[in-house]
Protein backbone atom coordinates (compact mmCIF):
# COMPACT_ATOMS: atom_id res chain seq x y z
CA UNK A 1 0.00 0.00 0.00
CA UNK A 2 1.32 3.45 -0.46
CA UNK A 3 2.94 5.13 1.68
CA UNK A 4 2.59 9.54 1.26
CA UNK A 5 6.44 10.74 1.57
CA UNK A 6 7.14 13.32 4.66
CA UNK A 7 7.23 17.14 3.37
CA UNK A 8 10.08 17.38 1.06
CA UNK A 9 11.69 13.90 1.80
CA UNK A 10 13.40 11.83 -1.09
CA UNK A 11 11.31 9.01 -2.48
CA UNK A 12 12.04 5.32 -0.39
CA UNK A 13 15.49 4.01 -1.46
CA UNK A 14 17.48 7.12 -2.64
CA UNK A 15 19.47 9.38 -0.47
CA UNK A 16 18.84 13.35 -0.19
CA UNK A 17 20.39 15.25 -2.72
CA UNK A 18 24.10 16.98 -1.48
CA UNK A 19 24.50 20.44 -1.24
CA UNK A 20 26.03 21.60 -4.27
CA UNK A 21 29.35 23.29 -2.38
CA UNK A 22 29.73 19.23 -1.45
CA UNK A 23 29.40 18.49 -5.04
CA UNK A 24 31.88 21.31 -5.53
CA UNK A 25 34.55 19.86 -3.77
CA UNK A 26 33.61 15.62 -4.32
CA UNK A 27 34.25 16.80 -8.26
CA UNK A 28 37.49 18.92 -7.63
CA UNK A 29 38.84 15.70 -5.21
CA UNK A 30 38.55 13.62 -8.25
CA UNK A 31 39.89 15.64 -10.18
CA UNK A 32 42.84 16.14 -8.31
CA UNK A 33 43.03 12.48 -7.88
CA UNK A 34 43.02 12.13 -11.70
CA UNK A 35 45.54 14.66 -12.00
CA UNK A 36 47.86 12.87 -9.69
CA UNK A 37 47.32 10.03 -11.32
CA UNK A 38 48.60 10.80 -14.80
CA UNK A 39 51.70 13.11 -12.90
CA UNK A 40 52.57 10.12 -11.09
CA UNK A 41 52.31 7.59 -14.52
CA UNK A 42 54.27 10.57 -16.66
CA UNK A 43 56.71 10.47 -13.39
CA UNK A 44 56.99 6.63 -14.15
CA UNK A 45 57.49 7.13 -17.61
CA UNK A 46 59.66 9.86 -17.93
CA UNK A 47 62.08 8.27 -14.73
CA UNK A 48 61.36 4.92 -16.67
CA UNK A 49 62.52 6.41 -19.93
CA UNK A 50 65.51 8.27 -18.35
CA UNK A 51 66.92 5.21 -16.64
CA UNK A 52 66.83 2.87 -19.56
CA UNK A 53 68.53 5.75 -21.88
CA UNK A 54 71.31 5.68 -19.09
CA UNK A 55 71.49 1.80 -19.38
CA UNK A 56 71.10 2.28 -23.24
CA UNK A 57 73.82 4.52 -23.28
CA UNK A 58 76.60 2.58 -21.11
CA UNK A 59 75.84 -0.54 -23.05
CA UNK A 60 76.39 1.10 -26.34
CA UNK A 61 79.66 2.69 -25.57
CA UNK A 62 82.52 1.75 -27.67
CA UNK A 63 84.14 -1.18 -26.06
CA UNK A 64 87.62 -0.26 -28.76
CA UNK A 65 89.91 2.02 -30.14
CA UNK A 66 91.03 3.42 -32.90
CA UNK A 67 94.21 2.29 -34.62
CA UNK A 68 97.60 4.31 -34.20
CA UNK A 69 98.66 6.21 -37.93
CA UNK A 70 102.14 6.12 -37.21
CA UNK A 71 103.84 2.40 -38.78
CA UNK A 72 104.05 -0.64 -36.17
CA UNK A 73 107.41 -2.04 -36.15
CA UNK A 74 108.11 -5.32 -37.68
CA UNK A 75 107.28 -7.21 -34.26
CA UNK A 76 104.09 -5.71 -33.99
CA UNK A 77 103.70 -6.11 -37.36
CA UNK A 78 103.96 -9.97 -37.74
CA UNK A 79 101.26 -10.43 -34.83
CA UNK A 80 98.80 -8.87 -36.43
CA UNK A 81 97.03 -12.11 -38.20
CA UNK A 82 96.60 -13.49 -34.49
CA UNK A 83 95.04 -10.33 -32.74
CA UNK A 84 92.40 -10.64 -35.66
CA UNK A 85 91.80 -13.52 -35.38
CA UNK A 86 91.64 -13.13 -31.39
CA UNK A 87 89.42 -9.57 -32.05
CA UNK A 88 91.41 -7.32 -30.91
CA UNK A 89 92.83 -5.87 -34.88
CA UNK A 90 93.58 -2.11 -33.66
CA UNK A 91 96.96 -1.60 -32.53
CA UNK A 92 96.29 1.18 -29.89
CA UNK A 93 99.89 2.05 -28.92
CA UNK A 94 103.58 1.15 -29.02
CA UNK A 95 107.08 1.43 -27.33
CA UNK A 96 110.10 0.17 -28.23
CA UNK A 97 113.59 0.69 -26.23
CA UNK A 98 116.28 -0.13 -28.62
CA UNK A 99 119.19 -2.46 -27.22
CA UNK A 100 121.83 -0.65 -25.34
CA UNK A 101 126.02 -0.20 -26.64
CA UNK A 102 126.72 -2.86 -24.31
CA UNK A 103 128.20 -6.33 -25.79
CA UNK A 104 125.01 -7.71 -24.04
CA UNK A 105 121.62 -5.82 -24.49
CA UNK A 106 118.21 -6.07 -25.15
CA UNK A 107 115.29 -4.56 -27.93
CA UNK A 108 111.88 -4.29 -25.77
CA UNK A 109 109.39 -3.96 -27.53
CA UNK A 110 105.85 -3.75 -26.71
CA UNK A 111 102.28 -3.14 -28.04
CA UNK A 112 98.92 -3.25 -26.74
CA UNK A 113 96.11 -4.35 -28.98
CA UNK A 114 92.38 -3.31 -28.91
CA UNK A 115 88.87 -3.92 -30.74
CA UNK A 116 87.60 -1.70 -33.29
CA UNK A 117 85.46 1.31 -32.19
CA UNK A 118 82.27 -0.64 -33.61
CA UNK A 119 82.66 -2.89 -30.80
CA UNK A 120 80.56 -2.09 -27.55
CA UNK A 121 80.04 -5.68 -26.14
CA UNK A 122 83.27 -7.48 -25.92
CA UNK A 123 86.00 -5.27 -23.90
CA UNK A 124 89.39 -6.65 -24.34
CA UNK A 125 93.17 -5.33 -24.17
CA UNK A 126 96.06 -7.61 -25.35
CA UNK A 127 99.49 -6.10 -24.09
CA UNK A 128 101.89 -8.15 -25.77
CA UNK A 129 106.11 -7.22 -24.73
CA UNK A 130 108.82 -8.73 -26.57
CA UNK A 131 112.45 -8.82 -24.78
CA UNK A 132 115.22 -9.74 -27.30
CA UNK A 133 118.63 -10.39 -25.89
CA UNK A 134 121.33 -9.86 -28.40
CA UNK A 135 125.10 -10.26 -27.48
CA UNK A 136 127.09 -13.29 -26.42
CA UNK A 137 125.76 -13.88 -23.76
CA UNK A 138 121.99 -13.41 -24.80
CA UNK A 139 120.65 -16.68 -23.59
CA UNK A 140 122.27 -16.87 -20.88
CA UNK A 141 121.18 -13.26 -19.50
CA UNK A 142 117.46 -13.73 -20.99
CA UNK A 143 117.57 -17.22 -19.05
CA UNK A 144 118.99 -15.09 -16.09
CA UNK A 145 116.27 -12.17 -16.40
CA UNK A 146 113.08 -13.34 -13.73
CA UNK A 147 109.43 -12.53 -14.70
CA UNK A 148 107.83 -8.95 -13.76
CA UNK A 149 105.72 -10.22 -11.21
CA UNK A 150 105.91 -12.85 -8.49
CA UNK A 151 105.32 -16.50 -9.10
CA UNK A 152 106.40 -20.27 -10.23
CA UNK A 153 108.01 -20.56 -13.13
CA UNK A 154 106.85 -24.09 -14.62
CA UNK A 155 106.91 -25.97 -18.19
CA UNK A 156 104.02 -24.98 -20.29
CA UNK A 157 104.84 -27.82 -22.80
CA UNK A 158 103.26 -26.08 -25.87
CA UNK A 159 105.21 -22.74 -25.52
CA UNK A 160 108.63 -22.87 -23.28
CA UNK A 161 110.22 -25.27 -20.70
CA UNK A 162 110.15 -21.57 -18.68
CA UNK A 163 107.01 -19.97 -18.06
CA UNK A 164 104.96 -18.45 -15.73
CA UNK A 165 101.17 -18.17 -15.82
CA UNK A 166 98.11 -17.11 -13.93
CA UNK A 167 94.62 -15.87 -14.26
CA UNK A 168 93.35 -12.80 -11.94
CA UNK A 169 89.63 -12.14 -11.26
CA UNK A 170 88.55 -9.11 -9.92
CA UNK A 171 85.17 -8.23 -7.68
CA UNK A 172 83.71 -7.50 -10.70
CA UNK A 173 83.24 -9.38 -14.05
CA UNK A 174 86.43 -8.27 -14.83
CA UNK A 175 89.20 -10.62 -15.39
CA UNK A 176 93.35 -10.44 -16.63
CA UNK A 177 95.18 -13.29 -17.57
CA UNK A 178 99.29 -13.17 -17.76
CA UNK A 179 102.03 -15.12 -19.28
CA UNK A 180 105.35 -14.95 -18.90
CA UNK A 181 107.69 -17.13 -20.38
CA UNK A 182 111.52 -17.37 -22.46
CA UNK A 183 112.47 -19.21 -25.21
CA UNK A 184 116.12 -19.09 -26.01
CA UNK A 185 117.23 -15.69 -26.29
CA UNK A 186 113.85 -14.19 -25.98
CA UNK A 187 111.50 -13.46 -23.26
CA UNK A 188 107.52 -12.94 -23.89
CA UNK A 189 104.78 -11.08 -21.58
CA UNK A 190 101.13 -11.07 -22.23
CA UNK A 191 98.72 -9.36 -20.46
CA UNK A 192 95.28 -9.97 -21.62
CA UNK A 193 92.45 -8.26 -19.98
CA UNK A 194 88.80 -9.05 -20.61
CA UNK A 195 85.15 -8.96 -19.85
CA UNK A 196 81.68 -9.06 -21.32
CA UNK A 197 79.22 -6.41 -21.29
CA UNK A 198 75.58 -6.72 -20.61
CA UNK A 199 72.80 -4.73 -20.41
CA UNK A 200 72.46 -4.56 -16.62
CA UNK A 201 75.46 -6.51 -15.38
CA UNK A 202 78.98 -7.95 -17.03
CA UNK A 203 79.44 -11.33 -17.39
CA UNK A 204 83.52 -13.28 -16.91
CA UNK A 205 85.34 -14.11 -19.51
CA UNK A 206 85.74 -18.18 -19.18
CA UNK A 207 88.80 -18.63 -17.77
CA UNK A 208 89.67 -21.23 -20.48
CA UNK A 209 88.98 -19.08 -23.46
CA UNK A 210 91.85 -16.68 -21.31
CA UNK A 211 94.30 -19.02 -21.28
CA UNK A 212 93.79 -20.37 -24.63
CA UNK A 213 93.84 -16.61 -26.38
CA UNK A 214 96.72 -15.72 -24.19
CA UNK A 215 99.01 -19.07 -24.82
CA UNK A 216 98.30 -17.66 -28.68
CA UNK A 217 99.15 -14.77 -28.41
CA UNK A 218 102.26 -15.95 -26.17
CA UNK A 219 102.89 -18.22 -29.10
CA UNK A 220 102.82 -15.30 -31.93
CA UNK A 221 104.86 -13.05 -30.09
CA UNK A 222 107.76 -15.84 -30.63
CA UNK A 223 107.28 -16.11 -34.09
CA UNK A 224 107.77 -12.68 -34.67
CA UNK A 225 110.41 -12.07 -32.39
CA UNK A 226 114.22 -11.41 -34.31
Amino acid sequence: MYQPQGQGGPPPGFAPPQPPWVQAKAKKNRRMIVILVIVVLMALLIGGGVTGGIFASKYYKSTGAAPMSSPAPPECEALRPTMERLGVPNLAEVKVSPPSAAATSSKLTSCTWRPTPAEHVRYRSLYVSINAFTGPEAEQRASDYNPPATGEVVPLPEISDRAWFRIERSGSAHSRAELWAQRGKVQVWVMYSAKDKGFFTDERVPADVLSSEAKSATMAAFDSAP
